[in-house]
Formats: C-alpha cells, structure tokens, sequence
C-alpha cells in the first residue's frame, strides 16, 4: 500500500464520500445554497484523488522503470522516505528493448 493513512489521505475513504455527494445532489429537496456547498466539495475531493492518482501512476512508472536493475521505489510526495533511501534514478531503462 503507498503509505496513504501516513498523509491524512485515504482514496477509497474519498470516493466514498464522492458517491454520497453525488446521491445528495441528486436528491430533489436539496436547496440551492447547500447544492453548491457540496458541488465545491465534491470538486475540492475530486481534485485531491486526481493528485493521488497521478502520484500513484508516477510511482509505479518508476518502478517498472527499474524492473531491469531490480525494484527501486521512492515515497509519494508527502510521505517520510524509508531509511538508506537515496537517489538511484540514473538507470536506463529505455534502451532495453
């Protein structure tokens, strides 16, 4: 797992929370003003999964990347770097087709 309980940020808690906004707003007795009240959250929301998600792609690029020189994987952004972690990034991978 990439360490997201460690951030304050759990994907699956968030698209859970997506899917209750959705159902609100799709509700017919909602009022206006509390329509986009969740409309904003839903985008705040949105927006903080698509930068996980994208973190998450990067991270697993990386680590295909090295599959020739074995596993070699950084922390996403935010989380506390394993200990004897350093920069390794100078492989290339590309070539090896």
């Amino acid at each position: 797992m990439m360490a997201s309980a460690e951030r304050g940020f759990e994907f699956e808690k968030t698209v859970r929370e997506l899917e209750g906004i959705v159902e609100r707003l799709d509700r017919e007795d909602i009022g206006l003003d509390e329509a986009i009240r969740l409309f904003e959250r839903g985008i705040e929301r949105l927006g903080e999964a698509r930068r996980w998600l994208e973190q998450a792609s990067g991270r697993v690029e990386e680590l295909i990347a090295t599959s020739t020189g074995g596993l070699e994987g950084r922390p996403m952004e935010g989380t506390a770097p394993a200990a004897g972690e350093g920069a390794g990034e100078s492989g290339d991978a590309a070539n090896s087709a």
